[in-house]
């Protein structure tokens, strides 16, 4: 279904050759900008570039600043803004739908950079985007940053604090949570007696944790602990399993981890799960981790559209609190949908054999 690599620049540039399609977000942070700072956007014909109005003042001149950053790259770029408004996540897909339609003609794979894309702006991309060329298939690109909160430093401090009977938290870059966020589009299909199990790609935000926990009250929990590509991040996978030990006791929980990068880990662990739990409870997925276990999740909703994806929402963030600098650039290619249809279309028909 998927392929997940590391390509070199000259790699990135020839896949553009085959695209006229970018679809990107005027995020925050550092790395959203990075992958049209590395090698430009000379080959694109449209970029629809989304802009969001959240009540930051900054936002604005991020939006300023990918436009000129675009321009300076490709003159002839024909751009096309999306505004996501704060409070409205539900119109999302229907303009991100009717954008990507009003496009003349698209050629090859739709390239999409997730890196400034809330988690339901990305599921919400995909959707459009493979419901409206369900045979050319996407281009995902993912750049990480090369600093990130909670610090090292903050993670020995909880260390030896939860030693002396302490318990520290970290302050992360989002607020609490606000909202559990179901879409009419990923509701997924809930039984009638059927109990909740609720999987979380886990974090380091143990306030949206908790929040989903509090609101789904599940039967089971599956917690998804993200092991960092990088080999100094390692520690990171150890500050989110004591971020989360509390919860590990309150109900029947399992444990699994995963890379944050490589999507197919994240689809290969909740297929196994969904194939023993599928029959007695009504799954429900969110990722409060990394953005590529975001795009796990979607795929795997795409494949058993029964299976709930929910998002949490905070009530704001603390920008000192995001991540710095601009990484390494992911690049993952996604089969077609309607390829991915026969090939399950192909195991259903062995299976009833």
């Amino acid at each position: 279904m998927i392929s997940t690599n590391t390509q070199p620049i000259a790699d990135c540039i020839q896949l553009q050759e085959e695209a006229n399609v970018l679809i990107l977000a005027a995020g925050f942070e550092d790395r959203s900008i990075g992958y049209i700072y590395k090698i430009g956007v000379k080959k694109y014909k449209y970029c629809i570039l989304l802009h969001f109005e959240y009540g930051i003042d900054r936002n604005k001149n991020d939006y300023d600043r990918f436009q000129d950053t675009l321009i300076a790259s490709n003159p002839s770029l024909k751009i096309h803004e999306l505004t996501i408004k704060k409070g409205k996540p539900h119109d999302y897909y229907c303009h991100i739908y009717k954008k990507i339609s009003s496009l003349p003609a698209i050629k090859g794979k739709i390239h999409i950079d997730i890196s400034g894309m809330p988690t339901y702006a990305i599921c919400g991309t995909l959707l459009a985007a493979r419901s409206i060329a369900p045979t050319q298939g996407q281009v995902v690109i993912y750049t990480a940053a090369t600093n990130y909160f909670p610090t090292k430093d903050e993670y020995k401090k909880l260390k030896s604090e939860q030693v002396d009977g302490v318990e520290f938290l970290p302050k992360s870059m989002a607020l609490e949570m606000s909202e559990a966020l179901i879409l009419d589009q990923f509701s997924g299909h809930r039984s009638q007696d059927g109990h909740c199990c609720l999987a979380i790609f886990t974090g380091y935000d143990v306030f949206r944790t908790s929040g989903l926990i509090e609101s789904f009250n599940p039967s089971k929990l599956i917690l998804l602990f993200g092991k960092p590509g990088e080999k100094d991040l390692e520690w990171r996978l150890d500050l989110s399993k004591q971020l989360h030990n509390r919860f590990e006791s309150v109900r029947k929980t399992a444990i699994e981890t995963v890379s944050t990068l490589d999507p197919q880990q994240s689809l290969d662990a909740l297929e196994e799960y969904y194939n023993y739990l599928y029959e007695d409870y009504d799954l429900t997925i969110s990722s409060v981790c990394s953005k590529m276990q975001t795009v796990a999740s979607f795929l795997f909703w795409e494949r058993y559209k029964e299976v709930q994806l929910v998002f949490p929402l905070p009530i704001g963030y603390q920008l000192d609190r995001s991540p710095t600098g601009i990484g390494e650039t992911y690049i993952t290619i996604l089969e077609p949908k309607s390829a991915v249809s026969r090939e399950l279309g192909k195991q259903r028909d062995k299976s009833t054999s």
